[in-house]
């Protein structure tokens, strides 16, 4: 509406006048960095009238909600400062100027909530926002109440094994993704909290990474040491409510590190890491020893896109193939001043349990204090017209033993295992059946797993998916509060989960 035609509204002034006033000053540093004396300052008894036009434009710099839509257009405005000359007269002076258009930002949902720029090379700032939950019922029932292994030694018995049923959340994780400054300067933060792990949240990954191109993207920050593809794939997709038994044993862990990721040529990608460690998760530098850990993997969709996830949810009516390998190497020999092996060393476990550094695992009285670790691993996995099948081979080899106490009568532990889940969606995009088989053999024993179960895939998704799986334990070598394994464990597991995410 012209301003003419609201001319006889009523005015208010002063809250106009202060508008102005922020406008000018504002534009006056803009151009040449001095503040202009506020159009409040009259003298006494002298008003600042405002351009009847005013009112008008400043309501037509709209703040729009559309969508909603954050459009702030340039604001022209004219005032009269009434202001006295040397004779006493009254000198009517006009401003005139103009308010830089603010920036310009939309919200939407876009496989999370996002707070996106309308011209990002212009305007290089985008913020996303993602979350999801499991919430879990677990259950065991045991096969038996005890599990000898050789770290019954230093423990002065067997291990008591437990039953459980209890509900818990696992991964309550709210995710902030996006880029500043340049939209190649990408950002990802992961708040994770968990109520198994003393329901504590922590920092779980967090990277700042520069795509030059798509054949090198670099991070650095923290992350997923790349030596298994059923670890690097994440938890977000998988069959069952979390990974098999022997992933969990063989994988790495998080690392703070070095990494780059890229596409070599059509469909054929790689991911490469230096970081602090093998397991190296969550560690102060006092807590890590000195050398460095390499990993790397490789990936060919050999058909076409193989698309992200287990399950064949887009039901490819042409066959999809995806094979891989990843290696990992990384030594670990720190100590402290009473020659106690670092936390760092924690992690490693022999086949049957048992970890590695625990006094007399492999020989009475002394106790593994370093070793080299080597990982290499083999996957493959297809889907086709609702069908899919996940699958990974790991070949581990430890040695460059250091001990204390003595010798051992080990120059290298080999240990080799594999995991290999199916599923069937029986109702398109909704309903499948599953199942898996993985196997850990060492020099110390061999421990298989078997499990069946169903998905329901509320709205088409991983974001919304209920998820029912029994596995038959025998004897696990390996504990993870994640999947719910405990090392012993003989008997029946059982996961009710639901799983939302945004």
């Amino acid at each position: 509406m012209p301003a003419s035609a609201r001319a006889d509204e009523p005015v208010d002034v002063d809250a106009l006048l202060r508008r102005l006033d922020e406008a000018e000053r504002r534009l006056q540093i803009l151009e040449n960095g001095t503040p202009h004396a506020p159009a409040g300052d009259a003298p006494t008894g002298q008003e600042a009238v405002p351009d009847p036009s005013v009112r008008s434009e400043v309501q037509d710099a709209a703040f729009s909600t559309a969508n909603p839509v954050f459009d702030t257009e340039p604001v022209s405005f004219t005032y009269q400062d009434q202001g006295s000359n040397t004779g006493g007269g009254t000198n009517a002076t006009s401003q005139q100027g103009t308010l830089p258009r603010a920036s310009s930002f939309a919200i939407d949902y876009d496989t999370g909530f996002v707070l996106r720029p309308d011209d990002k090379d212009s305007i290089p700032y985008q913020l996303q926002v993602n979350g999801r939950m499991q919430i879990r019922h677990v259950g065991f029932s045991r096969d038996a109440d005890f599990y000898f292994n050789r770290g019954d030694t230093f423990r002065g018995g067997p291990l008591r094994i437990d039953n459980r049923n209890e509900i818990e959340l696992e991964r309550a994780r709210l995710v902030f993704s996006g880029f500043v400054h340049d939209p190649k300067l990408e950002f990802f933060l992961n708040i994770d909290g968990d109520t198994d792990d003393n329901h504590q949240a922590i920092f779980h990954d967090f990277w700042f990474n520069y795509e030059f191109n798509e054949t090198f993207d670099l991070y650095f920050g923290k992350a997923f040491v790349p030596g298994s593809r059923d670890w690097l794939n994440g938890s977000m997709r998988t069959h069952f409510a979390d990974r098999s038994m022997a992933t969990t044993f063989f994988r790495p862990d998080r690392s703070v590190g070095v990494w780059a990721i890229g596409e070599v040529t059509e469909d054929l990608f790689y991911r490469v890491m230096v970081a602090n460690g093998f397991s190296a998760s969550d560690l102060q530098f006092s807590q890590l020893d000195t050398s460095l850990a390499y990993s790397g993997t490789m990936w060919w969709d050999a058909l076409g896109d193989y698309g992200k996830g287990y399950a064949d949810l887009k039901w490819h009516e042409d066959l999809a193939v995806r094979v891989g390998q990843s290696f990992t190497y990384a030594s670990q020999h720190g100590i402290d001043s009473l020659g106690v092996p670092g936390s760092e060393q924690n992690f490693l476990r022999i086949s049957d349990g048992t970890r590695l550094i625990t006094p007399s695992a492999l020989a009475p009285g002394v106790t593994v204090v370093g070793s080299d670790i080597y990982l290499y691993a083999v996957d493959a996995a297809f889907k086709y017209r609702g069908w899919s099948v996940n699958s990974e081979l790991y070949f581990r080899w430890l040695n460059q033993f250091k001990t204390v106490g003595g010798t051992i009568p080990y120059s290298q532990l080999y240990a080799y295992g594999f995991y290999a889940d199916t599923g069937y969606m029986i109702l398109e995009k909704s309903l499948e059946v599953i199942a898996r088989a993985s196997l850990v053999d060492g020099m110390f024993g061999t421990r298989w797993e078997y499990a069946t179960g169903i998905n329901w895939y509320v709205n088409g998704t991983h974001q919304n998916k209920v998820t029912f799986d029994i596995t038959k334990l025998d004897g696990s070598p390996v504990s993870n509060s994640g999947p719910n394994y405990e090392v012993g464990q003989e008997g029946l597991l059982t996961r009710l989960q639901w799983q939302i995410a945004f």
